[in-house]
């Protein structure tokens, strides 16, 4: 039961330093645009979109957790048969989802990382590669913690 608990509140979590992360990147960008400077410009327009799209997420998993945590728990307590057959493959879905998330996290972070080389001297490209780069190894490493803990989870699924 504690694994449960642990999965879910640490999914929680995660999300709520998820959603600061995300708001002060906002802030942050809001300010990028209002410098009038490329660069700045340039990361803006990478990590706005991105950062909302995070606090979309992160917000949504809070919301859920309780009822993920009330659902798990009943099948715990009263239908064990589905943590097999019910949550197991939910589980199993999300880890695979994690692997294309993962692959197209780094993808994000190797777009970024030749465009900064390509246009070295355009200012707003160059922002936008860095905000790329940014977001792009942020996002890995929240995935990537957010995996462990999945695994430990699937594992205590499995026993």
């Amino acid at each position: 039961m504690d694994s449960v608990l642990n999965y879910f509140n640490g999914e929680k979590i995660q999300c709520l330093i998820g959603l600061v992360i995300s708001i002060a990147f906002i802030i942050t960008s809001a300010y990028f645009l209002s410098t009038q400077k490329a660069l700045l410009n340039g990361m803006a327009y990478s990590i706005l979109p991105l950062a909302i799209l995070l606090s979309i997420i992160c917000i949504g998993v809070i919301v859920r957790v309780p009822k993920d945590i009330e659902r798990v728990t009943t099948y715990y307590k009263e239908e064990s048969v589905k943590l097999h057959t019910e949550e197991l493959p939910r589980m199993e879905k999300v880890m695979k989802n994690f692997s294309i998330i993962k692959k197209i996290e780094i993808g994000v972070f190797l777009v970024g990382l030749v465009l900064v080389f390509m246009f070295w001297g355009n200012g707003l490209i160059k922002g936008v590669a860095l905000g790329l780069i940014i977001q792009g190894i942020i996002l890995f490493l929240f995935d990537y913690v957010a995996e462990s803990r999945g695994v430990i989870y699937i594992n205590f699924l499995k026993s």
